[in-house]
């Protein structure tokens, strides 16, 4: 393995364990790989303000790339709460507001398309939200299917904590530019999708736009430029380093172009099928700490 200058890692399925952690074991090794001088770099399908406050303390984590590429965004301070504030036991705490980054760069969705799509959606029992300038939107008549989803109970909590619920979604998105759409689904008793059929059949009348499925089996979409490969690989091209002196960490469809576009892509134990057949190198699962047991070994002094 070449000289390492860059570190990705996706979160759901990979950097956070199941129930939504950063692991002071992984939080320890990125904290080691930033003391020498190597660059951290977040690529998520969540917006900007679904990126937990602990993965962006890590103090060389300057770069989040969101939406799965659509939006890239660069660190310009650590907001911190007064020390009065702290926990007993003493642990550090912050509050890092999306204002605390600045827009580098942005893929966007075509808006009427991306209305279109939507209101198509709209009409299934799914839940289609629209990410915009970081943030999360959700029509407020399918909240009720976030109970309805075959996932862990931190991952529900998550969604319902990331969404702003509108009621007119149509009317709301006229004058936005939308990073992405994501569509969760509800499940019936057999753990079935459902229209899960319809909304593949729908998105093959939009080829403008990528659909790639995500970790909690939901599909996301975006503009055809908006894959976190093509994000990392610009993002690199504007630091100067070669793409083989970086590893990328992912499990899912969505993490497949940035496994490929690196000189090492580690897919996880937990990771679909066709992202390991992806990959370079398998580690550990995300409940295992996967990504610090590969780092701790690459990494070592």
């Amino acid at each position: 393995m070449s000289t390492v200058k860059l570190i990705a890692y996706d979160l759901d399925g990979t950097l956070l364990t199941e129930k939504k952690e950063l692991t002071a074991r992984t939080s320890a090794i990125l904290e080691k790989a930033s003391s020498m001088g190597i660059e951290l770099v977040v690529t998520t399908g969540r917006a900007l303000s679904g990126i937990p406050d602990a993965v962006k303390a890590v103090s060389g984590c300057k770069y989040v790339i969101t939406s799965n590429g659509a939006g890239i965004y660069r660190r310009k301070q650590l907001i911190y709460r007064d020390k009065s504030s702290l926990p007993d036991d003493g642990a550090e705490s912050y509050t890092i507001s999306n204002d605390s980054y600045e827009l580098v760069a942005e893929h966007l969705m075509d808006n009427d398309r991306a209305r279109e799509i939507l209101g198509e959606f709209g009409k299934l029992q799914v839940m289609p939200d629209p990410f915009i300038d970081g943030k999360c939107y959700m029509r407020a008549d399918k909240a009720y299917l976030i109970d309805q989803m075959d996932v862990y109970d931190a991952m529900k909590e998550y969604i319902r904590d990331s969404r702003t619920l509108v009621e007119n979604m149509d009317e709301f998105l006229k004058d936005k530019d939308i990073q992405k759409i994501t569509v969760n689904f509800a499940c019936d008793e057999n753990k079935h999708r459902i229209d899960s059929e319809k909304v593949f059949e729908i998105a093959s009348r939009y080829p403008e736009f990528v659909a790639v499925e995500g970790g909690i089996r939901n599909i996301e979409f975006s503009a055809a430029k908006a894959t976190k490969g093509n994000a990392l690989l610009e993002l690199l091209d504007s630091l100067g380093i070669d793409p083989a002196d970086a590893v990328a960490f992912g499990d899912s469809e969505n993490d497949i172009s940035m496994l490929k576009a690196v000189g090492t892509g580690v897919a996880m134990a937990n990771s679909l099928r066709i992202t390991k057949e992806a990959a370079d190198k398998l580690t550990l699962s995300n409940d295992e700490e996967g990504v610090a047991a590969f780092l701790e070994e690459i990494l070592q002094d």
